[in-house]
């Protein structure tokens, strides 16, 4: 009896194993089952292919376009291309204050640096850049976009724009010039209003960024305006330092892999903060990454009110990835997400992508008649000072909107730490 239990004890044991190799091939074959497509067609093409192909070429191109369908900020580059790369920031780093993503697939003006050559130029945001110095950017990664804008100040670089409003695309002959950093000014309003622009995160100045607020607050500021349009560049930690000034404690932002686990969690530091004067945040189409972490912050901890546009949406981390042949691979392995569980970054549904206002100025009907009207001015020329204007009147709808939910009724606020 013992013997035959014994018996019993091994086949269904063995049947349990036999199981679960069975089912490991089985997924096994169900993931792979795309690679082996994969392999059949460059195996069709180097067979019957017109003539004979370059299979190193067209195994980059399949990387790329394996890439591309991920999301705009993962990128594969060639060997050739990451080395092309390193020599261009060998040979200096000056741009031309912009800052590129992509929008379906096509490179696109995210933000400029106020003043900057492009900007200076006519240069806009919105604009689709389809060329750099005469190379199509229809398979380039960000990476590369934003490398070639860069070189040797003085240098020259031509990009090759598309605008909706002008029938053909068009050329910007541009300097390049050096980065003027991160970009902070300050001035008192009517009403001991203080404003605090931040244009640019690039090289952040904490303590610079700190010193003028508590200049603000000397100078007898009861309210704080954060402007914060058209911020776009720096790293995730300036977002963060700039969002502790107006915050004692809480989350700033956390990130978050593929299986929702959290990978890093930023929370405020005491010893970091300044004032928590009653506030409001400007944003707008062109306000992203660090800002709105910073934007994101405020609103869900109910430190401020945001007002004005959607903002961009671009919050992820990538890790480099060196490939046997010499390639890289950068990978998208985290996303950034608000206090509140909003992503920053959402790239399967770009309506909800970037930071929602609390309240939207202008409104979309609004916003969209002033666009129909900078539509056909623009037709015939580049009419950068009427663009300009229409850029200001926007820009003063929303400060005023900014001063008026300042001017309700707030609890008392206390004065800076």
């Amino acid at each position: 009896m013992f013997h035959k239990g014994k018996l019993l004890v091994f086949w269904v044991s063995a049947l349990l194993v036999l199981y679960g190799i069975t089912a490991a091939f089985v997924a096994k074959d169900e993931a792979y089952k795309p690679l082996g497509v994969f392999m059949d067609a460059l195996k069709k093409i180097k067979d019957d292919y017109v003539e004979a192909p370059d299979m190193n070429k067209v195994q980059e191109g399949a990387m790329r376009g394996l890439i591309d369908a991920l999301d705009p900020y993962s990128s594969f580059l060639t060997t050739e291309q990451a080395a092309a790369i390193e020599k261009r920031k060998a040979s200096g780093n000056a741009g031309v204050g912009l800052v590129v993503s992509k929008r379906v697939d096509v490179m696109y003006v995210v933000s400029q640096t106020s003043n900057g050559p492009a900007e200076s130029a006519g240069m806009r945001a919105g604009d689709y850049v389809v060329g750099i110095d005469d190379k199509s950017t229809d398979d380039m990664s960000i990476m590369e976009a934003s490398s070639l804008l860069r070189g040797t100040p003085g240098s020259k670089v031509k990009i090759t724009v598309f605008r909706g409003s002008r029938p053909k695309p068009f050329e910007f002959d541009l300097v390049r010039a050096a980065d003027p950093g991160a970009q902070v000014t300050f001035k008192m309003l009517n009403g001991n209003v203080g404003l605090l622009d931040v244009s640019s995160l690039e090289n952040a100045d904490l303590d610079q960024m700190r010193a003028k607020l508590k200049t603000l607050i000397s100078a007898g500021a009861q309210k704080i305006i954060l402007d914060l349009r058209d911020c776009a560049d720096g790293t995730p930690a300036d977002g963060a330092a700039l969002a502790n000034l107006f915050l004692k404690s809480g989350v700033i932002y956390y990130s978050q892999n593929r299986d929702g686990q959290k990978v890093q969690e930023v929370t405020a530091s005491p010893d970091k903060f300044v004032s928590d004067l009653p506030m409001v945040v400007l944003i707008n189409g062109s306000t992203a990454g660090p800002a709105e972490i910073t934007a994101g912050a405020l609103k869900d901890n109910k430190r401020a009110e945001v007002v004005g546009e959607r903002s961009f949406g671009v919050g992820s981390a990538q890790k480099k990835i060196a490939l046997k042949s010499g390639a890289v691979l950068y990978l998208s392995v985290a996303k950034f997400y608000t206090p509140g569980g909003q992503m920053i970054e959402n790239d399967e549904t770009p309506r909800q992508t970037g930071i929602k206002p609390s309240i939207e100025s202008p409104d979309e009907d609004k916003l969209q008649a002033l666009m129909v009207e900078s539509y056909y001015d623009d037709q015939n020329s580049n009419n950068v000072e009427k663009y300009r204007q229409l850029r200001d009147k926007i820009n003063q709808m929303q400060l005023d909107k900014a001063l008026e939910a300042l001017s309700k009724p707030q609890a008392p606020a206390k004065k800076a730490a």
